[in-house]
């Protein structure tokens, strides 16, 4: 059985994960029903939920490769915003709480 911290920030990685392919959704159907919209973003973020998802499922299983992908997938949207030249946007509150979980549970994590 995982530790508590190690649950909950698998738990918070599954919420924000599926909040994120679900919001991708939307972004899909405008960009296929219209002719000169990208669809960049609806891959983005459904590429970035997917990657939650299987991080917050190598996090419950306690192995390090889910904290990278979860990390990884928090700080996409900065890394994203500067390389188009915008300005950067934080990662959500609660993946960056389930970020700190992990951390502070490393040594549980193999």
């Amino acid at each position: 059985m995982p530790p508590t911290g190690i649950r909950v920030a698998s738990t918070l990685s599954w919420i924000v994960g599926v909040l994120t392919i679900l919001v991708s959704l939307p972004l899909g159907m405008l960009a296929s029903g219209r002719p000169r919209v990208s669809v960049l973003p609806f891959l983005i973020y459904a590429l970035a939920g997917s990657a939650v998802c299987v991080g917050a499922y190598l996090v419950r299983r306690q192995r390090r490769l889910g904290a990278l992908l979860v990390v990884l997938a928090w700080g996409s949207p900065t890394v994203i915003a500067l390389l188009s030249h915008q300005t950067p946007a934080t990662g959500s509150f609660l993946l960056f709480v389930a970020v700190l979980l992990i951390a502070a549970n490393w040594k549980h994590l193999h």
